[in-house]
């Protein structure tokens, strides 16, 4: 990116202008002109591999970064997949199990159509989130609030067999005595 300084002269806002220019490995730099038209991959970068930079933290393809990198992160699975910015730059759902879109097999005669195919379908299988209304928030916090008040008034009686377990019965099942001298029958 290319701006003009107060003299008059130009100076270059890129990458290199970044504090952690030095350190950072990240595919996906927000001072990047071309980040629109990169990749992130989990496996390769893991956490070392998003933007450091706490000016650039509430970017939402950073945040879906972060979100991706906590959701896999013991996961022992070897990944071969890739996120494109499109992909992450989109208030999504993240759970344990996101994948994005594989390496394409030998056999595909033209990748980059095969590419642009299977991202299209990603993004419409991930959805951005829906923002709640004032209304639907309020009719779940009464329904939460009218959940708590049920299962509080439910009680759990316990019971003790001959070897002190306690065991916890549930309130639909009869109330039983454990008297079989800790043998099962």
């Amino acid at each position: 990116m290319i701006n003009m300084s107060e003299n008059g002269m130009e100076k270059i806002n890129g990458p290199e202008s970044c504090k952690f220019f030095d350190s950072c490995s990240t595919s996906l730099c927000p001072l990047d002109p071309r980040v629109k038209e990169m990749q992130w991959c989990p496996e390769e970068n893991d956490t070392d591999g998003i933007c450091k930079n706490r000016e650039f933290a509430g970017l939402q393809f950073i945040r879906t970064q972060k979100r991706i990198a906590r959701a896999t992160r013991n996961k022992r699975r070897e990944r071969d997949d890739y996120f494109s910015f499109e992909m992450l730059n989109r208030n999504i759902v993240v759970k344990s199990g996101i994948w994005g879109i594989p390496d394409p097999p030998d056999t595909i005669k033209n990748p980059m159509r095969w590419y642009s195919d299977k991202e299209r379908k990603w993004i419409l299988s991930h959805p951005e989130k829906k923002q709640l209304s004032s209304e639907e928030i309020e009719r779940r916090r009464l329904r939460m609030k009218s959940i708590r008040k049920t299962s509080s008034a439910i009680h759990f009686p316990e019971m003790v067999d001959s070897k002190g377990v306690v065991s916890s019965l549930s309130p639909q099942s009869p109330l039983k005595s454990i008297d079989n001298g800790g043998i099962g029958k």
